[in-house]
């Protein structure tokens, strides 16, 4: 019997615009994002894994800690070391490491609609957001075959599946303002989620 869905923190970016600060250390509304994710995803999900080649951010937090099989190939093997490790799961939600204002809502959302779909992707102002999204086993073999290609780029991934999208109709009735897509890339990100600009 396939387990059910897990969740992965996908948390190999390099944060380069951050100073090389590992974005999950970022403290936001007085907890790192790291802490806010794993909270968050605890009552959601059985299982919750990280995605990490340095594993040092994430050692005194509990939790299990993978490494990408394809080092420095970008977003899309971090999706393919959690579809690995979680490969006796139905799929994984996988959430980029820098999200502090994901909520179970949407989580819960991502978990269960559409089984059948081999991805479940959000979409918003049109663009993919697949580190914010549900990676069915069935991605594994396509995934793994574009990497070994050096196929890299995560959007043409979707072309080669069966994709059912979430538009931002969908998305809203469970996160009105769609803070659950806000990213922490720059200081300028950083301060806004600390409150900084609320215009």
């Amino acid at each position: 019997m396939t387990a059910p869905v897990a969740a992965a923190i996908i948390a190999g970016g390099a944060a380069t615009r951050l100073g090389g600060v590992p974005k999950s250390t970022l403290v936001v509304e007085g907890r790192s994002i790291a802490e806010r994710l794993l909270e968050t995803l605890r009552a959601t999900f059985a299982r919750v894994l990280v995605v990490a080649n340095d594993p040092t951010p994430w050692q005194a937090l509990g939790v299990e800690i993978v490494p990408d099989v394809y080092p420095d190939a970008g977003p899309l093997a971090g999706v393919h070391a959690a579809l690995v490790a979680a490969s006796a799961h139905a799929g994984v939600v996988c959430v980029a490491g820098d999200m502090p204002f994901v909520v179970p809502a949407l989580l819960a959302l991502l978990r269960d609609h559409a089984p059948e779909a081999a991805a479940l992707v959000p979409r918003v102002g049109g663009r993919p957001e697949p580190l914010l999204a549900r990676w069915g086993s069935a991605c594994l073999p396509v995934v793994a075959a574009r990497l070994a290609a050096r196929r890299r780029a995560v959007h043409e991934t979707f072309a080669a599946l069966a994709t059912t999208w979430l538009d931002e109709p969908a998305l809203r009735v469970v996160d009105p303002e769609l803070r659950s897509f806000t990213n922490v890339n720059t200081p300028e990100d950083l301060r806004r989620a600390r409150g900084g600009d609320r215009a």
